[in-house]
């Protein structure tokens, strides 16, 4: 059994998920979800909680006992003190390894099947032998509608670029810290690239600050800023339009990066920050090798 602990929001629980999928084939064994630490609620400075959120697609999650129990029950720190005990002693004793990203090595992977693995796992080196299984899990659940429908057209009878920018929680000092503030000067140069490379691009902007976005981004090229009610259910919508078009050019945001990788366009191109963080060994691996870092 390879049991992921679930951390984050919507686009790192989607790499936790690609890396478990993918390690459980290797396996030949099933993969449980742990989601206590998101529902544990315990004090935390200056922190994010997060919820389950990848009911947005049409998996078959199978959870944990504790992951049950904590959703249930919730008790702040006392589930999430279990489930951190547990996975400790296991590894301690060899019962349950714990697999840790920082030590991970794919060529010697085989650790048994009954694994926890820890980490973010942001790389599609992780589940690289399994994208299929991975690009069939990640269907959205809920079909467009209305306007989100007829926008869904208007992206695929044009040169679409979709263009992201994630502003609200990157603004707050801790997020500029490890992140950096959002650095106009990459999109105008995405922009220009792109502008290069496609004829009659036909921008789409998607951004939790529409109205900042307005004002500071604006390519010389049709350009649709997407309204804040086709957002979807944890912005669901949002990702399937995304996704829909031609090429991209990503914020520093795993969310954006899988709108990015789940485009099955094969001559698609797609832009992202060259550093995602503001420490510049932090997430060299990524930006898959074929996308272009700017």
């Amino acid at each position: 059994m390879v049991t992921v602990l679930l951390r984050g929001g919507l686009g790192n629980q989607m790499f936790q998920y690609a890396a478990g999928l993918a390690f459980a084939k290797r396996e030949g064994t099933r993969l449980m979800l742990d989601t206590t630490f998101l529902n544990d609620r315990f004090p935390r400075p200056r922190f994010t909680y997060r919820t389950y959120e990848l009911h947005t697609f049409l998996i078959d999650p199978q959870f944990t006992r504790l992951s049950k129990m904590s959703s249930a029950v919730p008790v702040p720190g006392v589930w999430l003190g279990f489930d951190l005990a547990f996975a400790v002693a296991g590894d301690v004793t060899g019962i349950r390894p714990m697999l840790r990203e920082s030590r991970f090595d794919l060529a010697e992977s085989s650790s048994g099947k009954n694994v926890i693995l820890w980490g973010f796992w942001q790389s599609e080196k992780y589940f690289m032998d399994a994208r299929e299984e991975v690009r069939a899990a990640f269907r959205f659940r809920s079909p467009l509608t209305g306007d989100a429908l007829r926008m869904a057209d208007q992206i695929k009878r044009t040169n679409s670029v979709s263009l992201s920018v994630r502003r609200s929680d990157y603004t707050k000092s801790f997020h500029v810290k490890q992140f950096g503030d959002t650095n106009l000067d990459y999109y105008r140069r995405a922009i220009d690239h792109i502008a290069q490379k496609v004829a009659s691009p036909h921008f789409f902007i998607f951004s939790d600050d529409i109205a900042w976005c307005r004002e500071h981004i604006k390519p010389p090229f049709p350009t649709v800023y997407v309204s804040d009610a086709l957002r979807g259910s944890k912005w669901g919508f949002a990702m399937q339009l995304s996704s829909f078009c031609k090429h991209q050019i990503i914020a520093n945001s795993t969310f954006w990066w899988w709108a990015a990788w789940l485009n099955d366009n094969p001559q698609k191109i797609v832009i992202a920050p060259k550093r995602w963080f503001n420490r510049e060994a932090a997430g060299k691996d990524i930006v898959p090798s074929e996308w272009m870092s700017v």
